[in-house]
């Protein structure tokens, strides 16, 4: 394989193939060098020295889930004593413990005793006291789920959604989007090819999404490799896709992590090699690759930008399930831990909104 050459292509503006990304991705440490250099060369020209974050917090309206993926510590079984389902009010009052944000990021599990009706009350609710506020809810199996029990279409579900204020979809429940893998680590889910369709269908409507891998568990780089294909081909088509964000298994709470002897999460160094190569695979048409700063540290994440990443992502006021799968790096950053770690790298902090919209500081309504 000629790194060298491979590299160069992706610095002259070509795109980088399927099998040229695997062959990276399986690069010895010692030979990853030219690797982090290109992508942060090609990072600086699209990006700058500008490293973005967003003022946000994440609000988990049930933790009851009848999907029991393997790499999750966050749910619990419908009807289990510890089950919730937050009403309208509820998620209010949560939402305005934090003055100031630009986003609510919200999620929950596949609860049989939780219907669209609930959850459309709780976006309204939260959109009428806080128009302002960007509604970043719900992954492609949720709307799935929510689509099914209500006997509508994915396209007349957001229909619905939009008009009780949502703004943009999650692109999380993507794991590795490829079905061998599915079939391991999260057999009740959909489908890859569902995954995209719903996505495809979210961007023709407007609706934009970010895109996530979960990568450190069983996957080879060849499974990489393909789902980060499946993620351009899709960017390609319709360019709804606003930000690549892999994350890092975190094993220690998990049956996953049980099962297959997972007793460390991924090392740093091979994180850095995916958003490298994510980084050179993308090029332009996915701009923006973000650092789990809770899954992997803050410093490590600072350290991140000089491998392709241009975001901090958010604050996650409220982050559980990171920590509820063991995650050792926090829940929570205030807007001004954010820029101080951005500067440390020696990087301008530029706050934005959930569509990459950049925020005047004018504007900044200070957090305590």
């Amino acid at each position: 394989m000629d790194v060298e050459r491979i590299l160069k292509k992706a610095l002259g503006g070509d795109l980088i193939s399927q099998a040229e990304a695997e062959a990276l991705l399986a690069l010895p440490r010692d030979r990853r060098g030219p690797v982090s250099a290109a992508a942060d060369r090609l990072n600086r020209r699209i990006n700058g020295l500008r490293v973005s974050y967003v003022f946000n917090r994440n609000i988990n309206f049930t933790n009851a889930c009848s999907a029991a993926c393997a790499f999750c510590a966050y749910r619990v079984a419908p009807g289990d004593e510890e089950a919730y389902v937050l009403t309208p009010a509820e998620a209010v009052e949560l939402a305005g413990r934090t003055p100031g944000i630009d986003e609510v990021c919200m999620v929950g599990g596949l609860n049989p005793a939780v219907a669209l009706d609930q959850v459309l009350a709780i976006f309204a609710a939260v959109h009428d006291a806080y128009p302002h506020v960007h509604i970043h809810a719900l992954s492609p199996m949720e709307i799935e789920w929510y689509a099914g029990r209500a006997g509508l279409s994915v396209r007349e579900t957001f229909t619905k959604l939009v008009e009780a204020g949502y703004g943009s979809l999650c692109g999380t429940a993507a794991e590795i989007l490829v079905d061998e893998v599915r079939r391991v680590i999260c057999p009740m889910k959909l489908s890859t090819a569902r995954w995209v369709e719903i996505v495809r269908t979210a961007h023709e409507m407007g609706i934009r999404s970010t895109s996530t891998i979960l990568f450190g568990h069983i996957e080879t780089p060849a499974h990489v490799a393909e789902h980060l294909r499946v993620l351009r081909d899709l960017q390609a088509a319709t360019g709804g896709i606003t930000e690549f964000i892999p994350l890092p298994f975190v094993p220690y709470k998990t049956p996953l992590g049980r099962a297959r002897g997972i007793r460390e999460m991924v090392a740093k160094e091979d994180a850095f090699l995916l958003y490298s190569v994510a980084r050179l695979f993308f090029g332009r048409l996915i701009p923006n690759v973000q650092v789990s700063w809770c899954k992997l540290g803050l410093d490590a994440a600072v350290e991140s930008f000089g491998y392709g990443v241009n975001d901090l992502g958010g604050t996650l006021l409220s982050e559980n399930i990171t920590r509820l799968a063991g995650g050792r790096h926090g829940q929570a950053l205030t807007v001004g831990e954010m820029a101080a770690a951005i500067r440390r790298a020696g990087c301008t902090p530029v706050r934005r909104d959930t569509l990459y919209r950049y925020i005047p500081a004018a504007v900044f309504i200070p957090h305590p």
